[in-house]
């Protein structure tokens, strides 16, 4: 979704290294009542856009074990904002949820995740 608060400019944004845990492979001799299929589960490494309204932008995947390349990553586009200039090729980045508690997520990100929770509970 895109609002007219949701603009990036390099005065209002603020970059920061963040991981998620996903499966990045599978082994069956892993597995156990917990895990049936094996799953290899891994911290992925990426870079988080924030702005001064709480919208959030998500970069590719940096990999795993890349905590330090993305905290290294993300001082170069704080410093690279601070010159003015946006990262390259920045309107490709994936669109994030709002952080909660902004601007951002009372005016449309608690709808979007109280219609999340009623989607899930469909199923």
């Amino acid at each position: 979704m895109t609002f007219a608060a949701n603009v990036f400019t390099p005065a209002n944004i603020f970059f920061d290294a963040a991981c998620n845990l996903a499966v990045v492979g599978c082994n069956p001799e892993n597995a156990d009542i917990d895990n049936p299929r094996g799953d290899i589960i891994r911290e992925v490494w990426f870079i988080e856009a924030v702005n001064a309204h709480g919208d959030r932008r998500l970069s590719q995947s940096l990999g795993q074990d890349a905590a330090a390349a993305a905290e290294k990553l993300a001082a170069a586009l704080t410093a690279r904002a601070a010159a003015g200039k946006l990262p390259v090729r920045f309107e490709d980045w994936a669109e994030g949820r709002a952080v909660y508690g902004s601007d951002a997520y009372v005016e449309y990100g608690q709808a979007d995740d109280l219609a999340l929770e009623e989607l899930e509970g469909r199923y």
